[in-house]
């Protein structure tokens, strides 16, 4: 029995929110180790003592079990994005080589340059393959189309 809830999903739209996605994804892979080291640097870093202070006994007291507990939950919080992102991978990466290298041109400019609105990513289109606005929408449409089939199984 299929599931009713992909009748109900925009899977063109979470198309391109998987491909706008991308470089955020490709970041925290990047990144994670980074963060990893620096969590981790934290929690090690010691504190002398405060001299002045008569101990309470409180566990809520104790900034070095604060710390590393803070640490733990930040570790936690940065492993749990980097395997979303390890996921999305898995997942986005077999469609994406599936493309003909244009279709990847052509999402890429429209969708994963940073800082560049759809209608910008059509003028470079335009440009490119001396075709007029239209074209260049419907270039974009079945590229769009091909990669939300690839990832959904059907692009309606």
């Amino acid at each position: 029995m299929s599931n009713v809830m992909w009748n109900y999903l925009d899977k063109r739209e979470a198309t391109v929110t998987a491909l706008k996605d991308y470089n955020d994804m490709q970041f925290i892979i990047n990144d994670h180790q980074n963060q990893v080291h620096l969590i981790k640097e934290k929690m090690m870093h010691l504190q002398a003592p405060n001299l002045n202070v008569v101990p309470s006994g409180s566990a809520s007291d104790n900034a070095t079990e604060a710390r590393l507990l803070s640490g733990i939950t930040k570790l936690d919080k940065v492993n749990e994005r980097y395997q979303v992102a390890r996921d999305y991978f898995d997942w986005f990466e077999p469609a994406w080589h599936q493309l003909t290298d244009d279709e990847r041109f052509i999402l890429d400019t429209c969708y994963r340059t940073p800082n560049q609105t759809l209608n910008q990513g059509l003028a470079v289109m335009m440009n490119k393959y001396f075709i007029a606005k239209t074209t260049a929408y419907n270039r974009k449409n079945k590229a769009l189309d091909h990669l939300t089939l690839l990832l959904y199984g059907s692009h309606h």
